[in-house]
């Protein structure tokens, strides 16, 4: 019986130990793999994100966009204005310098803006010619089509007559000594024009010469001039059929720098 035990117990004893050594490896290793990943109940958990919470970055960049377009809009407006206020500029001193030209030349002019009908006549003018008789001018826009566009047809011609020749017409109320004039100038309709023009082709010493009649279109200018004498035409389209605006620039030089207009050879 001593001999079972003798054998028995060593074996026990080794049993034992290798059970103790086995729990100290496995303990070993629970420990280090709860060192390294924390346990379901201590490990942070991702926030889910839900259908109704905003992406903060697609957000701001969408803003961003949505900025950047609205600054781009704002600058091609801003461009638009800054071209469209250097063109008006480019106008108003141009249209200065014409003002200021008979202080700088040797030049008489008449300056004016009327508001007419399609077919009726802009009289301007008025001043004195080397050989004593008065210039007037005569223009007569005419509204037509050309293309699918409206222009204006300008019909013109000088008329020079003696301060009692344009008494018995009505074309006294026109005449002028003055250097530079504005506004100076009538608007005539179509027959009163034609009874003017009849009654002087047959008065003495009456000079009638017709102008080239060009197109033009809305808002730009035309020039019909013989020799330095020159009437710029600028018409424009006005409220209602067949009404227009138009302005007119007469200039000649003063009197004695230059022959008549007649002695230009520009015909009936």
């Amino acid at each position: 019986m001593m001999n079972i035990y003798k054998y028995t117990l060593p074996a026990l004893l080794a049993a034992l130990i290798a059970s103790l050594v086995t729990a100290q490896i496995i303990n070993k290793r629970h420990a280090e793999t709860v060192g390294a990943e924390p346990s379901a109940a201590t490990r942070p958990v991702a926030p889910v994100k839900t259908d109704t919470e905003p992406d903060s970055n697609a957000d701001e960049l969408a803003r961003l966009i949505k900025e950047n377009a609205e600054l781009r809009a704002e600058l091609i407006a801003a461009r638009a204005v800054v071209i469209e206020h250097d063109a008006k500029l480019k106008l108003a001193s141009e249209q200065l310098e014409e003002l200021r030209r008979p202080m700088t030349a040797d030049i008489l002019s008449s300056t004016l803006r009327a508001e007419l009908r399609s077919g009726e006549v802009v009289v301007t003018g008025g001043y004195k010619l080397a050989d004593g008789r008065r210039l007037y001018a005569f223009a007569k826009p005419v509204i037509q089509e050309v293309d699918g566009t409206s222009v204006a047809m300008v019909h013109g011609r000088y008329v020079t007559v003696t301060d009692e020749v344009g008494k018995t017409v009505g074309l006294d109320s026109l005449v002028t000594n003055a250097a530079n004039t504005l506004q100076h100038g009538e608007v005539w309709v179509p027959a009163e024009e034609e009874s003017v023009l009849k009654q002087l082709e047959s008065t003495p010493g009456t000079a009638i010469r017709a102008l080239p009649s060009f197109s033009v279109r809305f808002g730009r200018s035309g020039t019909m001039s013989i020799g330095e004498t020159q009437l710029k035409v600028t018409p424009t389209l006005a409220d209602g059929v067949d009404n227009l605006g138009m302005e007119l620039r007469l200039e000649q030089p003063q009197e004695g720098e230059e022959a008549t207009p007649e002695a230009a050879g520009v015909g009936n």
